[in-house]
């Protein structure tokens, strides 16, 4: 398993769940605030010097999270401790 293709898949996950984040119906407006904390964790992704990966954006966000996990698990030897961290937090964030 090459680490960097694994991260950039876990990007691409990240990013379409921003999309599903913005364009979701929520008078609350907590899904643009969950939009912003996966903007933030696109820029971590991006310290790390990480280009996104092209991913099926017909996933909800939650499920474009949860996406991004399973496959952050699968590379996990080679996943910074921020990165996972910063992921698990936004989807903690998202269950409520």
């Amino acid at each position: 398993m090459n680490g960097s293709v694994e991260l950039a898949r876990a990007l691409g996950h990240v990013r379409s769940a921003v999309v599903a984040f913005v364009s979701a119906d929520d008078p609350t407006g907590e899904s643009l605030f969950l939009a912003a904390e996966c903007l933030d964790l696109e820029g971590l992704f991006g310290d790390f010097g990480v280009v996104p990966q092209q991913v099926d954006p017909g996933l909800d966000a939650i499920a474009s999270l949860d996406a991004a996990s399973n496959v952050l698990v699968a590379a996990r030897q080679v996943v910074p401790l921020a990165l996972w961290a910063a992921l698990q937090a936004v989807r903690a964030g998202a269950a409520r």
